[in-house]
């Protein structure tokens, strides 16, 4: 028997509308299978690139570089896509170990944060969305990320991952908790049901285990707040330093590490400032506040503690499934643990 695994990522999937009577399906196939009850836990900040990484390393932003969907570096900041995380991932695993591998998302960007181009398939092709794909505020809309995936199952691929973007973008465009939103996971609860269904009826069930997750959650952002300008109140304080938002949080570069951590927890909706990496503080805001220097927020935001609640549970006939049961009762799996303890339940190992 060769296992198969295959690991689902609803972006920015809100784990509260996991339930009965909005998400049926979900929650008879966690309930059947393994679910992490409380929920699992994304890394901070909570957005989607450095917790790809975290999934695809099995390790934190420290250790894998991605420490925003943005990243500081010696000539400036750049894209997460065009640095990627470093380490190897369990898809450099698995195919060292002879399995098949793939990778389809909607946001063609986590291409190159995971170094999907190692794989034996990705989609999208070199990371750019074909210009025929229906799009959804710029990513994959997730019937076309799904056929996708789809197409690497028929192939036979072993250990996958595939993100679908649309919850994220819908609780974007309108909060989280807005009907639009609302029916946007309902319409996510049809999809993984309509995947379970294929994968059911496939001759590898026996063998499988699918991990349907979230990479962050959302909360809404208030209209009738100011955003929380950094570099204003850190040109105040005679700070120089270099900012990159995350929504409701921020990562600060700076050499004046103190003087800086002082001038951002005197602003206004900043909750907290705490160490981050070497010469980097991370500030998160108040609930619904958020940071928009440089560029407006959303109605849904995520990045903050609060927003790190995430979805999580397995299903499949897989044996190891029971494992994982104990393993989720036992202790919350972060995006840092999910992935290597879903790799030793099939036997694979790389850490």
């Amino acid at each position: 028997m060769t296992p198969r695994l295959i690991v689902l990522i609803l972006d920015g999937f809100s784990p509260r509308h996991c339930r009965r009577d909005l998400t049926p399906n979900l929650v008879r196939l966690a309930e059947e299978g393994a679910w992490a009850r409380q929920g699992g836990r994304a890394i901070l900040p909570s957005c989607t690139y450095p917790n790809h990484a975290s999934l695809a390393t099995g390790t934190r932003p420290i250790d894998h570089g991605i420490l925003a969907n943005k990243i500081f570096t010696d000539a400036g900041i750049r894209s997460a896509r065009d640095i990627g995380a470093r380490g190897v991932t369990f898809l450099d695993a698995a195919r060292n170990a002879g399995l098949g591998t793939g990778v389809a998302v909607g946001d063609a960007n986590i291409i190159g944060v995971i170094g999907a181009r190692r794989c034996d398939r990705h989609w999208p092709p070199d990371g750019v969305l074909p210009p025929d794909t229906p799009t959804l505020r710029g990513y994959a809309v997730d019937s076309a990320t799904l056929e996708a995936c789809r197409g690497m199952i028929d192939q036979d691929a072993d250990v996958m991952l595939c993100q679908l973007d649309n919850t994220d973008g819908v609780s974007h465009l309108y909060g989280p908790d807005s009907s639009e939103a609302v029916a946007q996971h309902v319409a996510a609860d049809a999809i993984v049901a309509e995947l379970v269904d294929t994968l059911r009826s496939g001759p590898r069930w026996s063998e499988t285990i699918l991990a349907v997750i979230s990479d962050h959650s959302q909360i809404t952002s208030n209209p009738d707040a100011p955003p929380i300008d950094l570099p204003a109140a850190l040109s105040r304080a005679g700070v120089v330093a270099e900012l990159i938002e995350e929504g409701s949080a921020a990562l600060i570069r700076t050499d004046r590490l103190e003087a800086t951590r002082n001038a951002v927890a005197a602003v206004d909706g900043v909750a907290g400032v705490r160490d981050f990496a070497p010469g980097i503080l991370y500030a998160h805001a108040h609930p619904g506040r958020g940071f928009a220097a440089t560029r407006a927020l959303t109605r849904g935001i995520h990045g903050c503690p609060e927003t790190m609640p995430t979805l999580c549970f397995a299903t499949g006939g897989h044996p190891g499934l029971s494992a994982l049961r104990d393993a989720f009762a036992a202790e919350i799996p972060t995006t840092a643990t999910l992935t290597p303890l879903l790799a030793r339940t099939i036997g694979l190992r790389w850490q």
